[in-house]
C-alpha cells in the first residue's frame, strides 16, 4: 500500500479541483465554503504582497481588476508576462499559485502533506503547453507524476463506475467525451481495449465555452440598461461593470440549468449622471437558449467532425460522457440526444469527473487497488402527468413530463413550468410518476396530491420543482407564478408515502391530506351546520373509496371535496 496521498488535479480554465483516492475510491476534497470547486483566479494585494487564490480572488476581481487574473490556462506555453498590479509573472508562475493553493488546502483537509500529483490537460495541448504545466507543478513544490489528457481521465473514471443501466452500449469500446468548460470546448473519441486507451479523434474550439454564454447574457443586460436608462455602456470599457455583469450572468446561467426562469434583481450595477442603475428583470430558459443556440450548434459541428475523423457513426459510440460545468445546459443535452437518438445524462458531477479520473490514474501508476465507484443516481426518470396528450381509449390525460431524468446524480434539484388549462381553474391533481415511457399508464404512479389554484385566466404558469435527496425523499414545491400561492410536500419514494409538512410535520403516522384538512374544517364552530354535514358525508365517502381503491370515485370526490373546502375557507354560504 502506498503511504503518500494519491491525488489528481484538474487545472481548469475557469475552475480547478483536487481529488484523493481513499480506500480505492476517488473523492473530491472540499476547499472553500464546503465546495471542491476552486475558481482559477489569482490576485495580488499590493499593500502586503500577498498572493490570493480562489473565491477570495474572485471577490476582489471587481474592485481590483488590474491586480487579478483569470483564465491563465489560455496563456500556458506562451512567452508572455502577466501583471498583477506592478508585479509581473509568467503564466507558469500564476498556475503554480493555483496548484500550491489546492495542495495546501487539500493537505489541511486530510491532515497530510501532498507532494505527488497527476495533473490533467486538454487533449489538444501541444508539447510547450504540457511542459509549462509540469513546470507550474514544480514551481509549486510538487512532483508531477504524470500529465494526462482530460478526456482520458474522464473515461478512466467512468470505466470504474458500476453502471447496471449501460446495457448493450457497454459492449462498445468507443467513448465520446464532450467537454464544455468555461473557456474551451473539446470533444474526444477514445477506444478502450483493456488497459489500452487510444484517442481516435480530438476536435474542439479553444475560444468557445461557458464564458461565451455569459457574454451573450451580458450583452442582453446591457441592452436592457440602454432601453431603460438611455445610456449605452457596451463600448464604455467599464471593466468594473463588465465584471459585475459577468458575475450576474454566471449565476443566471446556473439557475436556468435547473429552473425554467431566473429572476435578476441587482441594485446599483453602475451609475448614470450620479444616479444608480438597477437591473430588475426576468429571463426564461427559452429566451436564454435562443441567445446561445448558435454556440451550442458550433459544438455539435465539432462532434460530427470528431466522428468523421474517427471513421465512426453515432450508433458506434458506446458511452457519451459529459464534462465541464456548461454541459449542464439543458439545450446541450437536448441537441446531443437529437444527434445520437438516445438519452444523454451524467451520473457524475461534470465539474469533478476529470480530477476524479486523474487520481484514478495516479492510483494505477502506484499500484493502488481500485474498487468500483458507486454513484447515487436516480434509477428512473421522475415527472408528472400533463395534458399534452390523451389516452385514446379512456380519453384521460396521459403524457409523462419528465422533471428529473434517469441516472441523474443525487442529490439534485430541477424545476419545470406548466400552465393551467381553463379560466379560473380551481385545482389540479398533481400525479407523480416514475418510468421512461411518454405514456403515464406505462409508468408507475408513486404519489398524488391536490393543489388549489387562485382564480386566473387559462395558461396561468405553475412552477413545479423536484428536489431529490440521498435519503430517497422527493421534496416537491409548487408555486403559482404571480400569486402568493405556494405548496410544499414530500414524497418518500421508498414507501410511496406522501408527507405534507403543513398537515403532518412531526407526526409519526402520515395522514391523508384531504381527510386531515377536511376533518379540521368540519370541526370548526364557525362553519355553517349544513356545510359541516355535507363535508362530513363527503369525507366518509372519500375514505371508503380510498379503502376500495376506486380511482374514479377518488378523483371525483377529491374535486368535490376541494371545492367545498374552498367554499368553507372563503366564508361562502353563511347561514
Amino acid at each position: 500500500m502506498h503511504n503518500e496521498p494519491i491525488c489528481g488535479i484538474d487545472l481548469g480554465t475557469t475552475n480547478s479541483c483536487l481529488a484523493l483516492l481513499r480506500d480505492g475510491t476517488p473523492e473530491p476534497l472540499c476547499m472553500e465554503e464546503g465546495s471542491a470547486i476552486v475558481p482559477s483566479i489569482v490576485s495580488r494585494d499590493d499593500a502586503t504582497g500577498r498572493i490570493i487564490v480562489g473565491r477570495e480572488a474572485l471577490n476582489r476581481f471587481a474592485a481590483f481588476p488590474h491586480h487579478t487574473v483569470r483564465s491563465i490556462k489560455r496563456l500556458m506555453g506562451k512567452e508572455t508576462t502577466v501583471f498583477l498590479g506592478e508585479q509581473g509573472y509568467s503564466p507558469e508562475e500564476i498556475s503554480s499559485f493555483i496548484l500550491k493553493y489546492l495542495v495546501t488546502k487539500g493537505g489541511e483537509a486530510i491532515g497530510r502533506e501532498i507532494r505527488r500529483v497527476v495533473i490533467t490537460v486538454p487533449a489538444y495541448f501541444n508539447d510547450a503547453q504540457r511542459r509549462a504545466t509540469i513546470k507550474a507543478g514544480e514551481l509549486a513544490g510538487l512532483e508531477v507524476v504524470r500529465i494526462i489528457n482530460e478526456p482520458t481521465a474522464a473515461s478512466l473514471l467512468y470505466e470504474n463506475v458500476e453502471d447496471e443501466d449501460a446495457g448493450d452500449e457497454a459492449a462498445s469500446p468507443y467513448i465520446l467525451v464532450y467537454d464544455l468548460g468555461g473557456g474551451t470546448f473539446d470533444v474526444s473519441i477514445l477506444e478502450i481495449k483493456g488497459e489500452i486507451k487510444e484517442v481516435l479523434a480530438s476536435c474542439g474550439d479553444s475560444a468557445l465555452g461557458g464564458d461565451d454564454f455569459d457574454e451573450r447574457l451580458i450583452a442582453f443586460f446591457l441592452r436592457q440598461i440602454r432601453e431603460q436608462y438611455g445610456h449605452d455602456f457596451s463600448d464604455d470599457g467599464d471593466r468594473a461593470l463588465h465584471t459585475r455583469l459577468k458575475a450576474i450572468a454566471e449565476q443566471t446561467k446556473i439557475t436556468l440549468s435547473d429552473a425554467p426562469f431566473a429572476r435578476i434583481s441587482e441594485v446599483a450595477v453602475t451609475v448614470v449622471n450620479g444616479e444608480p442603475v438597477n437591473l430588475d428583470l426576468e429571463l426564461t430558459r427559452k429566451e436564454y437558449e435562443e441567445m446561445i443556440a448558435d454556440l451550442v450548434e458550433q459544438t455539435v459541428v465539432k462532434v460530427n467532425e470528431a466522428l468523421k475523423e474517427a471513421h465512426l457513426e453515432c450508433d458506434d459510440i458506446g458511452r457519451i460522457v459529459l464534462v465541464g460545468g456548461s454541459s449542464r445546459t439543458p439545450l446541450v443535452q437536448e441537441r446531443l440526444e437529437q444527434l445520437f437518438e438516445r438519452t444523454v445524462s451524467f451520473s457524475i458531477d461534470p465539474d469533478l469527473c476529470v480530477a476524479l479520473g486523474a487520481c484514478v490514474q495516479h492510483g494505477l501508476i502506484v499500484g493502488e487497488p481500485l474498487g468500483h465507484i458507486l454513484i447515487d443516481v436516480t434509477a428512473h426518470s421522475l415527472g408528472v402527468k400533463t395534458s399534452d396528450s390523451f389516452d385514446p381509449e379512456s380519453g384521460d390525460a396521459d403524457f409523462f413530463s419528465t422533471i428529473i431524468r434517469r441516472n441523474t446524480a443525487i442529490p439534485t434539484r430541477k424545476a419545470e413550468l406548466y400552465y393551467s388549462n381553463v379560466d379560473n381553474q380551481k385545482m389540479v391533481k398533481v400525479e407523480v410518476f416514475q418510468g421512461e415511457s411518454e405514456s403515464c399508464k406505462e409508468n408507475s404512479c408513486i404519489g398524488s396530491f391536490p393543489y388549489s389554484l387562485k382564480p386566473a385566466p387559462a395558461g396561468s404558469p405553475v412552477i413545479t420543482e423536484f428536489a431529490y435527496d440521498k435519503e430517497g425523499l422527493i421534496h416537491i414545491t409548487l408555486e403559482q407564478k404571480g400569486f402568493d400561492n405556494r405548496k410544499e410536500v414530500t414524497l418518500d419514494i421508498r414507501s410511496n408515502r406522501l408527507i405534507d409538512p403543513e398537515e403532518a410535520a412531526g407526526e409519526e403516522k402520515i395522514v391523508n391530506y384531504m381527510v386531515s384538512k377536511g376533518r379540521k374544517l368540519a370541526a370548526r364552530s364557525d362553519t355553517p351546520q349544513k356545510l359541516r354535514d355535507e363535508l362530513s358525508a363527503l369525507l366518509d365517502e372519500y375514505v371508503a373509496a380510498l379503502g376500495e381503491g376506486n380511482e374514479a370515485s377518488i378523483d371525483s370526490l377529491e374535486e368535490r371535496l376541494l371545492e367545498l373546502m374552498d367554499e368553507i375557507e372563503e366564508g361562502a354560504g353563511d347561514e
